[in-house]
C-alpha cells in the first residue's frame, strides 16, 4: 500500500516540525497531490482514512487534513495541444499521441502545517 507509506513520511515530517515548537499543538495539515499522482485517483475518504491510520498515536492524530489536488499539464509535440493529466492520462487529449511533454510535479508536498500555542 504506496498510499500508507507516502501518508507515514508526511506524517514523520510533521513530527519533527512539532517538535522543533515547544508549548503548540498541531491544529492543520495542508497538502497538495499533484493530479498525475495516483493518489489523486483515491477519494477525499480514501485518503483521510491512510492518513488516519498513518497518524495514529503521532501529535498528527487529531490534526485537520486539508487537501488540495492540482492540475498538472502537458504540451503534446504532435498538435501542440495543452492537455491536462489525471493520475491515468498518458496521451493528448485533442489527438491520442502519447508524445506528450508533461510538466514536472511531485507526487506529494507538505504545503502548510498550522501549530497553535498550548494555553497554560
Amino acid at each position: 500500500m504506496h498510499e500508507l507509506q507516502l501518508m507515514r513520511q508526511m506524517v514523520t515530517r510533521v513530527e519533527e516540525a512539532c517538535q522543533s515548537q515547544p508549548g503548540t499543538h498541531l491544529s492543520l495539515i495542508r497538502l497538495e497531490i499533484s493530479s498525475h499522482s495516483h493518489l489523486a485517483s483515491h477519494t477525499s475518504e480514501e485518503l483521510q482514512t491512510t492518513f488516519r491510520l498513518a497518524a495514529q498515536g503521532t501529535p498528527a492524530h487529531h490534526a485537520t487534513l486539508e487537501i488540495r489536488i492540482l492540475p498538472a499539464k502537458g504540451i503534446c509535440r504532435a498538435c501542440g495541444h495543452t492537455t491536462d493529466r489525471g493520475p491515468e492520462t498518458f496521451a493528448c487529449s485533442h489527438c491520442s499521441s502519447g508524445n506528450v511533454l508533461w510538466e514536472d510535479q511531485p507526487e506529494l508536498v507538505l504545503k502548510e502545517i498550522e501549530l497553535l500555542e498550548t494555553s497554560g
